[in-house]
């Protein structure tokens, strides 16, 4: 049998100050940045307290929307169904509708930190700075249940919002996992196991264990003297680290079959889509790029497409010294003298890194590029003082013909994952 089409009809997004994907195209197109002080960073003294982070009114919005009870509703799965019901609703879709047909849930989520319990657990500390694990036993109240810190809470959720039953996955691959959901799902219509897919990845870690956790590893930007929202800088020779951030994004995937029998019209194609694990280092790739090249080349190679065939390439650019520096040179492996001609971005800059939300989040900007023709601009980034000035990262928003976006996400651990989304 051979290989299905796959078709884009719907998204839905929720990033840090903005509620849905047009909001956030728009304020990236002016050069608006969605990281600012977080609070609770500035409140625990931190030198440097820049996050994208989801703010109190933006919960209380989502709360407003969902038909569940949201007081017992965990974050992430509360955040999990406000966008599902975006992307549902500009795909013309309703939830019975994936219980008709073979349908599939395939979502990226890392660890679900503990930070709220930690949180709680402090209120009970006796006079020596040490938990009263009696007190605290005694007036916790779980919410949600026993099981609310499942990492695939948010996947069980939607598979019993939707009524899905024939593939059911949770992918906790670190900064890949958005990504490797989005392949997943792909691949399962295109070999035809699948008619329709809602796919895509949550991720809550701006909180102040994440921060401790990737400031231990050197990763976290520490330049006090730089204004949040110019801290992330990718690419740049000055760069010194990420940026937490988080949010969500998720994708209706469909094989044109079934596209054509409900007469919707889709937003994109995906086109190929590739990942690799390379056991290189847990933290870094290969110094030479070799690894996301082969990564990269494998995608298009996927798609049926030569390199030349790409237009644009939405970066993993997380701002750190070792990835962008990996990413650079595995670009000008794969682009070669085809460079010239192509546009690039990095969304991290406005953003923050959302982890396993991240690939998800950016393979949604990228539709929206490929449907308005409009490449988003790297904020804080400056050719003059780039590291490899070669590459067209844009300043500004730039309106030109996009037929075919590449877009990367590499995560801790070696593991490496490229999407190829087309035009209609």
């Amino acid at each position: 049998m051979d290989p299905r089409e796959v078709l884009v009809t719907g998204y839905g997004l929720v990033a840090p100050t903005v509620m849905n994907a047009e909001t956030l195209f728009s304020k990236i197109s002016e050069k608006r940045s969605c990281i600012r002080q977080h609070p609770v960073f500035a409140d625990l003294g931190f030198a440097v307290s820049a996050a994208g982070y989801i703010e109190h009114a933006q919960w209380q919005a989502m709360a407003a929307q969902v038909a569940f009870d949201a007081t017992t509703l965990p974050r992430q799965s509360l955040l999990a169904e406000f966008v599902a019901r975006q992307a549902l609703q500009q795909a013309g879709l309703v939830p019975t509708d994936f219980s008709r047909v073979a349908s599939g849930v395939f979502l990226g989520a890392n660890k679900h930190c503990v930070s709220l319990d930690l949180q709680e657990a402090s209120r009970h500390m006796d006079a020596t700075g040490s938990v009263d694990l009696d007190r605290y036993l005694d007036n916790h109240i779980l919410v949600g249940g026993p099981f609310t810190r499942r990492l695939d809470q948010q996947t069980v959720h939607i598979a019993r919002l939707l009524g899905i039953r024939d593939h059911i996955s949770t992918h906790s691959d670190a900064c890949a996992a958005g990504t490797m959901a989005i392949g997943s799902a792909f691949r399962a219509i295109e070999r035809g196991d699948i008619d329709l897919a809602v796919c895509g990845a949550v991720e809550l870690m701006a909180h102040e264990l994440s921060y401790y956790s990737f400031d231990g590893l050197g990763a976290i930007c520490q330049r006090a003297d730089l204004a949040p929202e110019h801290q992330s800088r990718p690419f740049m020779n000055d760069r010194c680290g990420f940026v937490l951030g988080e949010g969500a994004a998720m994708i209706v995937l469909e094989s044109r079959e079934h596209a054509e029998r409900r007469k919707v019209r889709p937003i994109g194609r995906v086109l190929g889509y590739a990942n690799y694990c390379e056991a290189q280092k847990i933290t870094s790739s290969s110094r030479d790029g070799s690894h996301y090249a082969h990564c990269m080349n494998a995608a298009i190679t996927s798609a049926g497409l030569d390199s030349d065939a790409v237009d644009h390439v939405n970066t993993h650019g997380t701002s750190t010294q070792a990835n962008d520096r990996s990413e650079a040179l595995a670009i000008k492996r794969v682009f070669g003298m085809g460079l010239s001609t192509m546009t690039f971005t990095a969304n991290k800059s406005a953003i923050g890194h959302s982890l396993a939300a991240s690939g998800a989040i950016e393979a949604v900007l990228s539709l929206m590029t490929l449907q308005q023709g409009v490449a988003l601009p790297t904020l804080n980034y400056d050719p003059a003082n780039a590291e490899f000035p070669e590459l067209n990262f844009l300043t500004e928003a730039q309106q030109q013909p996009i037929k075919v976006v590449l877009s990367n996400s590499f995560g801790f651990g070696g593991v490496n994952s490229s999407l190829v989304l087309g035009k209609i």
